[in-house]
Parts: C-alpha cells; structure tokens; sequence
C-alpha cells in the first residue's frame, strides 16, 4: 500500500472508522483515508448514554417528574406504590406516558414541548406553592396541559374566577400532616418568614413594615422574635439588628415545618402562612391583599391581570400591615392566638383535607 499524495510506503497505520481505515504518511505527512471492504465492517452498538435511558417499550408505563423542592414527594411514592407505573428520572425522557410538573410556564413549558414531540401526550400540574396557583393569571395557559392538581376546592374557585380553562382536580393537601388549631396562651415566640428574596421592591417594602412593627414589640420584652430568612437579610430588605429579644435564623425552601411547631404565633406570606395554618399553629398574614405579582430579574413587575376577581378568596383573616401602632399589632397577635374562629372557613377552602392516595390514582386514571 502506498500513499495517495507522494506514492511513498511509508504508511502509518492510525484507526479504524467506520467504513474506512486511516494511515499517516511519514514522508509527505498527509493523512490517508482507505475504503474498507464493507463485508468486514461491523458497527458496534452504541451503549445508552447514562443521562438518556432507551426508549420505553410501546406499552409505556413510565411517568417522569419535575420534582420542584421535593412537592411532589407525595404524589410520586403514590404512583410507585400503586405498582402500574415506574418513575424514571430525567426530564427529557422520551416515550414516557405522563409527566407530572409544578409549573407548565416559563422555560418548563420549552422542556415539556420537548417531551410532547418525544412523545409524551398527558401533562399534569401539581401545586408550585401552597397557595392557589394565580401565576396562570399572569401569563397565558399552556393548552396541552390535561389537569391542574389543586389542594382544595378554595382553589378551584380561585381559578375559575380568573378564567382558567384547564380540569381543575383536587387531590387534598400534601405539603405536611395536618394537625387541629391549638391555642396560646401568650404570643411570647414569634417566628417571622419574610418574603423570600426572588422579590420585588414591593415585597421588601413589605417585609421591612412588618419587621418594623415587630421590632416595637421584643424592644419592650412583649415578644421574643425570630427572623427566620433564605439567603440574606439583605436580598429580603432587611438590615441586621442586634437586640437580646431578636434572633436570626437561616431557612431553606424545604417545606419544614419544625421550626413553625415550636412557635407561639407565625407572621408570614403564601406558602409559609399555609403550612402554619395547616399545622394549627396560630398565624398573622403580611399584605394578603396585595396582588400577586412576578419580576425577573432586572424586568419589570407584572401582576396579576383579574385580582379584584378573586381577592376576597384569597384574603386571609389577620393581616399584620393593617395595624398602625404598637398596641394594634399586640392585639392583634393575641386574638390569633385565642382560637381558630375567624379562620376555620378560610383554612376549609385553602388547606381542606388531607392528601389520599387513592383519590389521587384515581384521577390519574380518569385521563389515562
């Protein structure tokens, strides 16, 4: 054999491709590239790349899962436990029945169109947040969503108030066990959760009005308070203040509740203010009237297009930002704490029942 450019014999043999084989030439340094007979040519198969399991058999019992901050612990261990469908990780797996996802918004809905073309055909939404999901009141619905999986009939009226047009199933509440209101007798431990810092201007104006008329409170030993905050104080619009009656506590967006259990009285916004209720422990709400609202980062704010529509659905009893002195907010505090009067109906419509399994294949099955 000798090379193609200089007919020189000085051939270097380099690798096998897959229909010819290629050689150096030592002389003129030029690569050569031989045809191969293609009776000798087996092409080996290519192993499953680890990140892209093959392909489902036609039967398609697969399901896959966005699972946002572990909220959907709940539904996956039900469909596991039913014993018909198998989770398989990976948010871009193809030939999967039916995907479960917290939000159809945004980037997600570019990965779900994605699955669709692979051939997902069921898309169910699970709850993003303890409250009703009014995001859909912001941006335009995905329509090849098949049902919307709420927490309780509180938030179907809640959507269907704004015009959502999707199957609103409920599936009873999953974030925690839910135990009976259990009264204080003092509001002496409170737990502050400030509004988490992917927030506007708006939302640290109103954390900083509610530290402030806490604040007045442990100055005068009537509470003894507790920052609980994600990140930084100051991402949330707060500054550190050193005070024996103010402690500060780093929280993470995990749904634990242990810190909501050991407190006299909960001040906080949206999912935190929920779980709280949900777990009978006595609540104060921030700014339940304000209008839900979303802003990206350096964009600005967009809010919710049909909130007069719905807002007295979603208004929660107590609402701190609603006090103007410090003998408001004291008294305040100590009626939540009394008993769970005043918010029994609103927690029947937002928290509702506990999460059943069976109910909730059984909604599975409806549109499989």
């Amino acid at each position: 054999m000798r090379c193609q450019f200089c007919n020189s014999p000085k051939l270097r043999f380099l690798r096998s491709m897959t229909n010819v084989d290629k050689y150096h030439c030592r002389d003129c340094k030029k690569t050569n590239f031989v045809p191969r007979d293609r009776s000798e040519i087996r092409i080996p198969r290519r192993p499953a790349h680890p990140s892209r399991p093959p392909v489902v058999p036609v039967e398609y019992t697969a399901f896959a899962c966005f699972n946002h901050q572990g909220k959907a612990d709940k539904f996956i261990d039900a469909i596991n436990r039913g014993g018909k469908y198998h989770f398989v990780d990976g948010f871009n797996y193809p030939g999967t029945l039916f995907v479960l996802t917290d939000t159809d918004m945004g980037g997600r809905r570019f990965k779900l169109d994605k699955m669709r073309n692979h051939g997902t055909k069921v898309f169910f939404v699970y709850p993003h947040a303890a409250r009703p999901d009014v995001v859909n009141d912001i941006f335009k619905e995905w329509h090849y969503t098949t049902a919307h999986f709420v927490s309780a009939q509180g938030h179907v009226e809640v959507m269907e108030a704004f015009g959502y047009s999707r199957p609103l199933e409920v599936v009873g509440w999953s974030l925690c066990p839910i135990r009976q209101f259990r009264p204080r007798n003092e509001p002496r431990e409170v737990l502050f959760a400030p509004i988490h810092p992917r927030c506007s201007g708006v939302d640290q104006d109103v954390n900083r009005g509610t530290f402030e008329r806490l604040a007045r409170l442990a100055y005068d030993d009537d509470i003894h308070l507790t920052v609980r905050f994600v990140k930084n104080l100051g991402e949330s619009g707060l500054e550190k203040v050193e005070h024996p009656n103010i402690r500060y506590t780093v929280g993470f967006m995990n749904n634990a509740f242990d810190q909501i259990d050991g407190a006299d009285l909960v001040v906080a916004h949206q999912t935190f203010l929920y779980l709280a209720v949900a777990r009978g422990v006595p609540a104060v709400a921030m700014a339940t009237d304000m209008p839900t609202h979303i802003q990206h980062r350096r964009g600005p704010v967009m809010w919710a297009r049909n909130w007069k529509k719905y807002e007295h659905l979603v208004a929660f009893p107590y609402d701190i930002m609603q006090c103007e002195n410090k003998g408001q907010t004291l008294s305040l505090l100590r009626r939540a704490i009394q008993d769970d009067a005043e918010i029994a109906d609103w927690k029947r419509r937002m928290i509702g029942s506990p999460f059943r399994r069976d109910r909730f294949l059984a909604k599975i099955e409806k549109y499989l």
